[in-house]
């Protein structure tokens, strides 16, 4: 391959670094090949990083969801409503069976609604819940059982304080358990009783909700 002189014009060969002619160094100038740019910080893994596959639906349905709260009130007022009026009259089957009871059928009714897996701590607090719910109506029911019995629910407070009273031993527990009967004593009476009664609800909801959830989980290996 030939070439001219940049001086003189002369042709000249690709080898040669001197001009015959008029003696002038031949310069090579090489270019390198131009790399291209590297992408900023955080893009180049974006770009080059191929989309991951959707998961199978068997690993899909792993996937643990939110409570849709909404659905489950829906299912639980009812029975709660029931809960609540028992309870009044029938403390111990409404806390030990009922609630247990209207928990795991609610949360079975969930269950099949939206198939999705649900750890102990939803259930919880599912159950939690259901005891507020249920307290809510213990409460509407029992203030009207006591609105429309007033002097019978007096009478039966004061009934219960006076044995209390006759079975304490020291003067000052005595004169405590008589402050009961006075009209102050029995809004307090009333109030500690509500509040250990919402104690008891919320508890059992608790314990109750969990034990559905496990022993839903229980089930579904059994059946596998």
């Amino acid at each position: 391959m030939q070439r001219d002189c940049y001086r003189c014009g002369h042709p000249l060969e690709e080898r040669l670094a001197f001009c015959p002619a008029c003696g002038a160094p031949q310069i090579r100038v090489s270019i390198a090949p131009q790399q291209p740019s590297p992408p900023p910080d955080g893009l180049g893994a974006d770009l080059t990083s191929t989309p991951s596959a959707p998961l199978p639906p068997e690993l899909a349905s792993l996937a643990v969801a939110g409570i849709e709260w909404k659905y489950f009130f829906r299912t639980a007022a009812p029975l709660a409503a029931f809960t609540g009026m028992l309870t009044v009259p029938l403390a111990l089957l409404g806390f030990f069976v009922l609630l247990p009871a209207s928990l795991i059928w609610t949360i079975a009714r969930y269950r099949q609604h939206r198939p999705t897996p649900l750890r102990g701590g939803q259930g919880a607090r599912m159950g939690a819940c259901m005891g507020l719910l249920s307290f809510g109506f213990f409460l509407v029911f029992f203030l009207g059982a006591v609105f429309l019995n007033q002097a019978m629910y007096r009478e039966m407070i004061i009934s219960v304080v006076r044995d209390r009273a006759a079975q304490a031993s020291d003067l000052q527990s005595q004169q405590m358990l008589q402050w009961f009967a006075t009209p102050d004593g029995l809004i307090t009476f009333t109030a500690v009783f509500l509040a250990f009664t919402l104690c008891c609800f919320v508890i059992i909801g608790l314990g109750s909700g969990a034990l559905a959830v496990a022993l839903g989980k229980t089930r579904n290996r059994s059946e596998l």
